[in-house]
């Protein structure tokens, strides 16, 4: 053991700075290189599917309630309805909403949207919507005011206090003069963004009444949004069927997951698939690290025949040579971890590059850090370079000291 830490010591501290050997340097950048673009990737993909989920379940609720059929919630729905959900733990909070397609336009621009009603006076709601408002009042006082998404008012061309007309495609009425959509003049008092491209283009939210005035059924509610305490949401679909058989199907439950799950699976697929895939440079490293061993066994040949003829076999040598590369990759590793994640806040924060939100969903790059997952990357780098440092290891113990130190000119 002694002597193991005597030509540890001898490698990082001698004055020949056998560390800083060229070979050695570039085996150091392609470990610290390929960890980094692994944990660079992988958080930046991590970061993605966090903050997406985080997104829609904040803009969106975890269940929803409807009517099967073409008529909507009705009072002696919703009275049965919050009995049931009042009764289950699960539920954190639940809202009757109006909603409903409609066209948002201003002058000759115009955009399909989403209605939506919403009680602003009340602060436990089942989506987001008063952390969510960034300009304006998310008070709805006047009957007309309502609160739009950020890039539906810059596709309008609207800002605050500026009028726009909303026509509801949900309500139809024929008459002499042909078909004839419910329209409306409304004023803009507040604008939110919620950091994805599908709502802030299209969610405009009204006072009830408008809402209710809109929808072609003027029913009491379109659906009941409810909102799942923290521990449940990611059981959101089990929960839901669950209780569609206790209300024996007379309504149509549905879950956060019911709509987003496909995305959300397709999301972890390209990750690991991806992650994998860059792992292969881990894998390179390692390629590199066994040219290194191996020159370095070479070099040491001399000595490894004085220490084989005082009597160290070669499970011992090897075990020096192999504390050597195991010190290393730690530190090439850890340094590796940092860099990634460094990089990974560096494209975060830049505004160089960004994301097309009609395409991407989110309009920014957006990064998670996992420190499990970053301790799982780290022992997967340190397993993949010190299997490779065994290859050229594994030779020490062939050799014949004898010959070493006959044949050595």
């Amino acid at each position: 053991m002694q002597i193991l830490f005597i030509y540890i010591k001898k490698f990082f501290l001698s004055k020949r700075y056998e560390w800083l050997k060229f070979d050695s340097v570039f085996m150091y950048l392609g470990i610290i290189i390929s960890v980094a673009a692994l944990v660079t990737t992988f958080i930046i993909f991590e970061g993605y599917q966090t903050t997406l989920k985080r997104t829609i379940l904040g803009v969106n609720s975890h269940i929803y309630f409807f009517k099967p059929g073409v008529n909507d919630l009705d009072f002696r729905d919703y009275e049965r309805i919050s009995a049931f959900l009042e009764s289950k733990d699960e539920v954190s909070v639940f809202t009757g909403v109006v909603s409903g397609q409609a066209i948002a336009s201003r002058g000759d621009r115009a955009k399909g949207s989403f209605f939506k009603s919403v009680d602003w006076q009340e602060r436990n709601q089942a989506s987001m919507y008063h952390e969510a408002v960034i300009d304006g009042s998310y008070e709805l006082v006047e009957e007309n005011d309502i609160v739009i998404g950020l890039y539906l008012a810059k596709l309008l061309g609207a800002a605050i206090g500026d009028e726009i007309q909303v026509m509801s495609t949900s309500s139809v009425t024929a008459g002499i003069a042909g078909i004839r959509f419910r329209t409306k003049n409304m004023r803009i008092v507040g604008i939110f963004y919620s950091g994805m491209y599908e709502y802030d283009s299209r969610y405009i939210f009204m006072n009830t009444e408008v809402a209710r005035d809109f929808e072609a059924n003027n029913s009491l509610f379109t659906m009941i949004e409810v909102q799942l305490r923290e521990n449940y949401i990611n059981r959101a679909m089990d929960i839901a069927m669950a209780w569609e058989r206790e209300l024996r199907h007379e309504f149509q439950i549905s879950s956060w997951q019911h709509f987003n799950g496909n995305l959300f699976t397709l999301l972890e697929l390209e990750k690991w698939v991806l992650t994998i895939i860059i792992s292969f440079l881990i894998v390179v490293a390692g390629f590199n690290v066994i040219t290194t061993t191996f020159a370095s066994i070479q070099e040491k040949r001399k000595e490894i025949g004085l220490l084989k003829t005082i009597g160290l076999n070669g499970k011992k040598i090897a075990l020096i040579f192999l504390t050597q590369i195991s010190l290393i990759s730690t530190v090439c590793i850890i340094l590796g971890i940092f860099t990634g994640i460094g990089l990974g806040y560096l494209i975060s924060y830049q505004t160089m590059i960004s994301l097309r939100g009609e395409v991407y969903l989110l309009d920014k790059i957006h990064i998670h850090v996992d420190m499990l997952k970053m301790m799982l990357i780290f022992l997967i780098a340190f397993i993949i370079i010190n299997a490779s440092s065994l290859i050229p290891i594994k030779q020490i113990s062939k050799m014949n000291e004898i010959e070493i130190l006959r044949y050595r000119k």
